[in-house]
């Protein structure tokens, strides 16, 4: 199984991407506390390169941020994590559906469906994330519906 992450894209890509619609509310936010010493206040198509370097170093930061214990957890569990040119690559020799029922089964399945590039090995359609219900060891009888 392989998975492939890009931490840091390209610096035009990263300097376009933080006025991509639909602009999250905490980067809306970060780019207008960042405005507020311009007369007019800017919007994402005239964004001062100042404030939109700013608001592109604010995401990496917080991809990193996620990506890094990812990372981490892999090389913990014997994954070949290593860097490929602008990419890191983490690999392992179990076949996908054996890897992603074991990352399931670590907790961090769905974190690295959301941080893995398309070029990574997806998840089968029945471990894929979301698909199944979670298992209550407590749980001994199926819930009754509302009525």
């Amino acid at each position: 199984m392989r998975l492939v992450f890009r931490p840091i894209r390209r610096a035009g890509e990263e300097l376009r991407a933080v006025t991509r619609e639909p602009i999250s509310r905490h980067l809306e936010t970060y780019m207008e506390m960042h405005s507020f010493g311009f007369p007019d206040r800017p919007t994402p198509e005239d964004l001062p390169v100042s404030v939109r370097i700013a608001a592109a170093a604010k995401e990496i930061h917080d991809r990193a941020a996620i990506l890094s214990p990812v990372l981490r957890r892999l090389e913990n569990l014997g994954w070949d994590v290593h860097i490929d040119g602008d990419q890191v690559v983490a690999s392992t020799p179990l076949d996908p559906e054996a890897g992603w029922d074991l990352l399931r089964h670590q907790g961090i399945g769905d974190q690295i469906l959301g941080l893995a590039e398309r070029s990574s090995d997806l998840p089968p359609a029945r471990v894929a994330v979301g698909g199944g219900e979670p298992q209550d060891p407590y749980l001994t009888e199926p819930l009754e519906g509302p009525g």
